[in-house]
């Protein structure tokens, strides 16, 4: 494929329409302008309706990951909980630990969500727990955990802080982070919003911010009271990328165009259609059944089948797909079992587009399958 465009079929970063960086030209304005301000201003009902809250959606030029480390400093002073189910969620267990908070971690295999009962049983036995800090929409794995049935245990611990990682899951799956009582709940822009890489976002509680002000050592940069001072005041505590916040406006709009209920739909019916081409191919979905991502499949391979020469033959076609997250397939293959490989179906993906990477990834596959049939059928004659 060389230089040319490629389709990005990878859970993030994932295209972005041409009018949204369009955006990223713009010319520069200060920081600390009225133009500035109502730009900041005017983002804030969009962002709400998004993590479905009322609350404040703090903006920092930052991966997801800034969020992580302010979730783990502001919000725990001891002790806190982590659900781990992949990838992504233990290195957020990691993060904390490397905050000098002391890390209890609920383990699962890769292909589970997060249980509504072992988180009870956690808080349960640990009363002296601050927080539970788990991820929605795990990337690495294609595993959605159940956010009602969590949301049900969290009720019954008030004192806990409910910190979710929202990354994947954000403006392609249903957060309505208000309603079940997430205090919270980070994301950041390169996935599911289609936006490039470099803006974090986290809806925060009253009850973070009042822990926050309990706890010492919360750090500068990513001091979620700093910040909530500046946001008052449609503002930023330091010089943000102003480009990125033109291109969020611009995509909230389109949001708003779309319609919010739609553009969730449109991620379900994609994520059915994904399901329905793995089965027609003798695949299966590596997630438990009941969990599978709408935003991102996670897909068993077969025998055979080798994905390094299928993501290079792809990309002759215009497609950079995913070849599998590494350490999860190097565990499956230390195993004896088959890896995966993903491919995403997020932001503003169309159908269109979904049918014609499938139809691509259907000949190279059929490609590669006849070249072991002869290669097979040579060893036979050998």
């Amino acid at each position: 494929m060389g230089s040319g465009k490629q389709s990005l079929f990878i859970p993030g970063p994932i295209d972005v329409k041409e009018e949204i960086l369009q955006e990223l030209g713009r010319e520069q304005i200060s920081h600390r302008s009225d133009e500035f301000r109502d730009l900041f201003k005017s983002l804030k009902p969009g962002l709400k309706e998004l993590f479905g809250s009322p609350n404040d959606v703090l903006i920092s030029t930052s991966s997801g990951s800034g969020f992580w480390e302010a979730a783990s400093r502001c919000c725990v002073c001891k002790k806190i909980l982590h659900a781990v189910n992949g990838a992504f969620s233990e290195k957020w267990a990691e993060v904390s630990a490397a905050c000098g908070k002391e890390v209890k971690r609920i383990v699962y295999e890769p292909s589970k969500g997060v249980r509504a009962e072992d988180v009870e049983k956690a808080l349960l036995e640990n009363p002296d727990l601050e927080a539970f800090a788990m991820v929605h929409n795990e990337t690495s794995t294609g595993a959605a955990s159940d956010l009602d049935a969590i949301s049900r245990v969290m009720k019954n611990h008030p004192q806990v802080i409910w910190m979710v990682d929202a990354v994947s899951s954000l403006g392609g799956m249903r957060i309505d982070a208000d309603r079940r009582g997430i205090d919270f709940c980070l994301s950041s822009s390169q996935k599911a919003l289609a936006l490039p890489p470099g803006l974090s976002l986290a809806c925060v509680s009253q009850k973070a911010y009042d822990k926050a002000k309990t706890i010492k050592g919360r750090g500068y940069y990513f001091d979620i009271l700093e910040l909530k001072k500046a946001y008052d005041k449609d503002e930023t505590p330091y010089t943000p990328s102003i480009p990125h916040l033109y291109a969020l406006k611009r995509q909230l709009e389109r949001i708003s165009i779309e319609g919010f209920d739609e553009r969730l739909g449109r991620h379900k019916e994609m994520a059915a259609r994904v399901k329905a081409w793995a089965e027609d191919n003798d695949l299966r979905l590596f997630p438990e059944k009941g969990r599978e991502s709408l935003t991102v499949s996670c897909i068993i391979s077969r025998r055979g089948l080798d994905l390094k020469t299928l993501k290079r033959a792809m990309l002759e076609r215009g497609y950079f797909m995913d070849a599998g997250y590494r350490k999860l397939n190097e565990k499956l293959l230390s195993e004896g079992k088959e890896p995966t490989f993903r491919i995403a179906h997020m932001g503003d993906r169309t159908m269109d587009e979904l049918d014609a990477f499938l139809e691509a990834l259907d000949e190279c596959m059929r490609k590669q399958e006849i070249i072991l049939e002869v290669k097979e059928q040579e060893k036979i004659k050998g």
